[in-house]
């Protein structure tokens, strides 16, 4: 029997759709925003975040229609379709639930590193400089506002497997220098504590209130202006290195009395432009720390070794899984010729296999007993190959 060609392609589309669905799913996500287009493309970002896709791929929401050229099974756009379930307004702010169709497949970003989800610990924000305090008077308070919307955002990402935010003051020059020794020991020893390989740093550098003119009717007839100004910067704990760093800066209406109050998480302060502005920020933030330890190297600590295996401090809780590879750097500690003591990470031969896999560790076994490291030591470093 012969298939006539419209059966043909009928057979074709039902099996690509038979494939799309088993590779897509439906999810939900809010956002918000100062409009509804906002907010649309607020609640993408964050459903991308939540689902682990790939964030270099994220599209954009204009004039009701998601951005792509095609919609069709070989369509190389994550999102498939995009509904608006709920649209809320409050003041100046817009809030919205969607619902989109993903697809899995294309979504997830294409390297080694993305298969774990990174260990991540921020620290509190600080102010950098008591001039920098000052100017923050009355809403001194947003440095833990700031520390919990960056800490949500990440929260959200099934990229990171994030830390509650740690209320220390263990960078010791506010990130803005090369960090010293002092401050590496300590992110290693914070690092080793709370079995995080990124510890995230945040200093606010102003949020200082400016007027309009320098005269009486200027004054009266324009609102003053606030700053929002802060740095972040990403350690590689257990590599000791420095690998993102970043400005993040706006200036906006400040429509507030000096004398007035401020509820800092109501929705008078959070629907304001400055408000919002912050939010919009911090977003961008979270966006970027994303795009930057997506396929970053994963690295964990060697602490403890029974005989030819290894005992690492990273395990199921992270998404690692048995047969996994790592490859071996063994630290030593090194005098310079001026007497400073620094470590460095030689890298080693052979390979390991994951052989076992716990909540916060795993187990693992050289792939060949003849053509492997004999001296494998607490605080060696491996890295997934």
């Amino acid at each position: 029997m012969k298939f006539s060609k419209i059966a043909k392609v009928s057979i074709t589309l039902f099996l690509a759709s038979i494939s799309l669905q088993s590779y897509a799913s439906w999810q939900v996500a809010t956002g918000i925003g100062q409009n509804r287009e906002d907010a649309v493309n607020d609640a993408i970002h964050n459903l991308l975040m939540q689902s682990g896709a790939d964030i270099r791929l994220e599209q954009s929401y204009k004039s009701g229609v998601l951005n792509g050229t095609s919609y069709g099974p070989a369509s190389q756009n994550i999102i498939k379709k995009l509904v608006v379930l709920e649209t809320q307004h409050t003041l100046n702010r817009t809030t919205v639930t969607i619902k989109a169709f993903i697809d899995d497949k294309k979504a997830k970003a294409k390297c080694s590193g993305s298969t774990v989800n990174k260990s991540i610990l921020p620290l509190s924000f600080k102010y950098a400089d008591s001039q920098a305090f000052q100017g923050a008077l009355g809403i001194e308070d947003t440095s833990k506002e700031l520390d919990k919307m960056l800490y949500d955002q990440l929260n959200n990402s099934a990229t990171f497997n994030t830390r509650p935010v740690l209320r220390l003051n263990v960078v010791n020059d506010n990130g803005k220098n090369v960090p010293n020794k002092n401050k590496l020991d300590n992110l290693k020893a914070i690092s080793t504590q709370y079995g995080s390989q990124y510890i995230i740093a945040g200093t606010i550098n102003s949020l200082s209130k400016s007027k309009v003119g320098n005269n009486v009717i200027t004054n009266m007839l324009f609102v003053p202006t606030r700053t929002i100004n802060f740095d972040i910067e990403v350690f590689d704990a257990i590599n000791q290195q420095i690998i993102f760093h970043k400005n993040y800066s706006g200036e906006t209406d400040w429509p507030f009395d000096s004398n007035e109050f401020l509820d800092l998480r109501s929705d008078r302060f959070r629907g304001s432009d400055y408000g919002q502005r912050l939010y919009d920020l911090t977003s961008s933030a979270a966006k970027d720390l994303v795009r930057e330890l997506q396929c970053a190297p994963v690295s964990a600590r060697v602490i403890d070794t029974k005989g030819d295996d290894v005992i690492i401090n990273m395990g199921s809780d992270n998404g690692l899984k048995k047969d996994m590879k790592f490859s071996l750097a063994q630290s030593s500690n090194m005098i310079s010729s001026v007497g400073t003591e620094y470590e460095i990470h030689e890298n080693a031969k052979g390979l390991y296999r994951v052989t076992a896999v716990y909540p916060h560790s795993a187990k693992l076994k050289p792939l060949d007993l003849q053509n492997n490291t004999l001296n494998v030591d607490v605080d060696d470093i491996v890295t997934l190959e």
